[in-house]
């Protein structure tokens, strides 16, 4: 049974792919079972709903990556002991985002605790850094009803949050959500890195990668080399991605702030590691083949968008002009192309380079 609390039930929306089953006029709905799927060897997905997990066992404990919530992990935490009678060692965060990071003190009595290290910076009081859009719009540094409400009505099921997801997380009802009461269900890492960490259990090593920014700015890509498997969460394959990795992806605001150049070059650097398997946090398993595709969308927009602002387009012409063909297949095409086009464009007027 998923959680009523935010970190369980939403999707952290913001550069998001669509399923390809989907219609256009149709809000996807997510299956909600928890399940564990083996992988290969010793590891394994640990699924709820459209959110995942990843977990290696060892002789010595297990090495879990992202809790997602406090019910979940809970879940986890009796199905883990019951199958393979050792505790979780290490935890790791693919980003400090409520909906993937929640539930991280279920583990904190046998596990070591590590993320990125702007994780910390991102749970120092401050407004944290938020997809969807969900900006700090009136400088106060607390998260306001209309921060979530504005780009949730805007592009519903794509931005922001769902209807009623404010009430949820204003636990005293006085209208406003300082960032303390946003994370109470998130822990700070114990450990953190800056670029690279290798972590060695029970004589298995796996890798930790920060690939830059794009979704957020303290992401961890988890890398385990022995079984050839990459894991990275809301990058690559985003919150709505199913079976096929073939939909066309859409952004709210600028991108999440983040320059383009960026997103691609995150995106390269997981591409750049050796693996045959991409088991993200959300979507079907995907081979490196299929990983690289969305890559070089990112730089068929980029290139596109950039002639276009050379050549004095303004953002009208380029959403009529730029048809981005050799996508056309692709899900969603009609209805995001547009979006992402102006996505693109607030990009890269806001950032010259």
């Amino acid at each position: 049974m998923l959680s009523l609390r935010p970190a369980a039930l939403a999707a952290a929306y913001c550069f998001i792919t669509l399923p390809l089953a989907a219609q256009d006029d149709q809000t996807p709905t997510f299956p909600t079972r928890n399940a564990i799927i083996p992988i290969t060897g010793d590891l394994y997905r640990a699924t709820s709903g459209a959110w995942h997990s990843i977990f290696l066992v060892t002789n010595d404990g297990i090495i879990l990556a992202d809790p997602l919530n406090v019910e979940f992990a809970t879940w986890l935490k009796a199905e883990l002991a019951d199958r393979f009678d050792v505790p979780v060692r290490y935890l790791i965060y693919s980003h400090s985002h409520f909906d993937h990071a929640a539930g991280g003190a279920v583990f904190a009595d046998t596990a070591t605790i590590i993320g990125h290290e702007r994780m910390l910076a991102n749970m120092d009081g401050r407004y944290p850094h938020m997809p969807g859009d969900m900006i700090d719009r009136n400088d106060n540094g607390m998260v306001d009803r209309a921060e979530i409400e504005i780009p949730t009505n805007a592009d519903p099921g794509i931005c922001g949050m769902f209807p009623g997801w404010f009430d949820q997380i204003d636990l005293d009802g006085d209208g406003i959500v300082p960032p303390a009461e946003l994370q109470v269900d998130i822990v700070a890492p114990d450990i953190t890195y800056s670029q690279r960490m290798t972590l060695t259990l029970g004589g298995k090593t796996i890798e930790l990668m920060h690939p830059g920014k794009n979704h957020g700015d303290d992401m961890t890509v988890v890398l385990f080399p022995d079984e050839r498997v990459v894991f990275a969460t809301d990058m690559i394959a985003d919150a709505l991605v199913r079976d096929d990795i073939h939909s066309l992806p859409s952004a709210c605001g600028p991108l999440d702030g983040t320059p383009l150049a960026e997103w691609i070059r995150s995106y390269e650097a997981v591409l750049a590691l050796d693996f045959d398997t991409f088991a993200g946090g959300h979507g079907a398993f995907f081979t490196k083949a299929e990983v690289a595709e969305p890559v070089q969308f990112l730089r068929d927009l980029e290139t596109a968008v950039q002639a276009a602002l050379a050549d004095g387009l303004s953002l009208a012409q380029m959403q009529e002009q730029i048809q981005l063909e050799e996508y056309a297949d692709w899900a969603y095409y009609e209805r995001l192309r547009p979006k992402t086009l102006e996505a693109a464009y607030h990009n890269l007027t806001r950032f010259r380079y």
